[in-house]
């Protein structure tokens, strides 16, 4: 079952600073395994805004460090 936004949210940190999901999106059908987020990397990194797919079975805070890999690279 695929993490709530929320849940994320919190494992990227709650500061106003921290990375921020803008958008979810959670595809339905043939590639239910995925979810995108479409993240602001703020203090996390700098400048960065873009969409990044991760794993829908994974639990959030797999999730978010992925988030945080795909911002910083």
């Amino acid at each position: 079952m695929a993490v709530t936004p929320a849940a994320v949210q919190t494992e990227l940190g709650t500061n106003p600073m921290n990375a921020q999901i803008i958008r979810a999106y959670e595809v339905n059908g043939e590639d239910a395994t995925t979810q995108a987020w479409y993240v602001r990397g703020l203090v996390d990194a700098p400048g960065r805004v873009r969409w990044c797919v991760t794993t829908s079975s994974d639990d959030a805070e797999t999730q978010a460090a992925s988030i945080l890999t795909q911002l910083r690279g």
